[in-house]
């Protein structure tokens, strides 16, 4: 997993599974990466197939720490089956996804 800072905000890639209790480095790292900016996070979900249910947990309560800030979450490049799985959890009225 990478994680890279751009002038726009934080970037990292999902990988294609994405399970919360697996990925306790990969949110380690963002958390600490959103800590060292004060922009946007974005997630590159172009390779995503599976987003579980804690992974989803854990980047919804990341993106209510951002609002508090004025900051946001986008996840970008979405897959079709993945962005009406997150619209239908209503998760687009937290996170911003195109």
């Amino acid at each position: 997993m990478e994680v890279v800072k751009t002038p726009r905000g934080l970037e990292v890639k999902i990988p294609p599974l994405l399970r919360g209790m697996s990925s306790r480095e990969y949110f380690q790292e963002i958390e600490q990466g959103m800590k060292d900016t004060r922009n946007d996070l974005y997630f590159d979900c172009s390779a995503a197939t599976l987003i579980d249910s804690t992974a989803l947990g854990k980047i919804i309560f990341i993106a209510k720490e951002l609002q508090r800030d004025k900051r946001r979450v986008v996840f970008e490049s979405c897959p079709p089956a993945i962005k009406d799985f997150l619209s239908r959890l209503k998760v687009d009225k937290i996170i911003e996804i195109s």
